[in-house]
């Protein structure tokens, strides 16, 4: 009998760790609603850190945001600029372009020197919102190809958490870790977060 309950209890934890994968829907029914639409209208900033294949650390980076929306069309517009472990700063830009498709999904493409998107696609459900995309990352002189598996949490309307799984060709490359704060759409904090480098 107790063979029995040890072996049924072995079978019930293998299965609860090994569960099926989240997706968007999991998030259904939280709150507060995560909107790409809102939040990603008007200025940002967000700091962040990549850490490699490891966990160690390698780079750390702050961004500049501004959204803009006409409709179901949305333009995000990225400055970034990266501090490596010695404290050396480099600069590098991007520019989404967003699409609304529905209430949930929506779909995007990029271009810029922080690299190229081709095609980016996503949900979002409650407080998540999950997408994927592969970017040409450029690196020194050389460019990798990467796919980038991004999960973002809305821990407030104005405050987001992004993390994102980093691989090359399906091996783990290294992890993203991004807190995003929305700020107040106000001409001076615009100009704040486009200003030159």
């Amino acid at each position: 009998m107790k063979t029995t309950s040890k072996v049924v209890l072995g079978v019930a934890v293998l299965a609860a760790l090994s569960g099926c994968a989240t997706v968007p829907k999991d998030y259904a029914h939280t709150t507060p609603k995560f909107s790409l639409k809102e939040f990603f209208n008007g200025p940002i900033v967000a700091t962040g850190m990549f850490q490699n294949r490891s966990g160690k650390a390698v780079n750390r980076f702050v961004v500049r945001m501004l959204g803009t929306w006409e409709g179901n069309q949305g333009t995000l517009v990225e400055h970034f600029t990266y501090i490596d472990p010695d404290g050396k700063k480099a600069y590098a830009d991007r520019t989404w372009h967003l699409t609304q498709v529905n209430d949930h999904e929506f779909t995007g493409t990029a271009e810029g020197s922080a690299g190229d998107v081709k095609s980016a696609a996503g949900k979002a459900y409650g407080f998540a919102l999950h997408w994927s995309y592969d970017v040409k990352q450029p690196v020194g002189k050389s460019f990798y190809n990467l796919h980038a598996d991004d999960w973002m949490y809305m821990i407030e309307p104005d405050v987001v958490i992004d993390r994102t799984d980093v691989t090359w060709y399906g091996i783990h490359a290294g992890e993203i870790t991004l807190e995003m704060h929305k700020l107040p759409d106000i001409a001076a904090n615009r100009a704040m977060v486009m200003a030159a480098h």
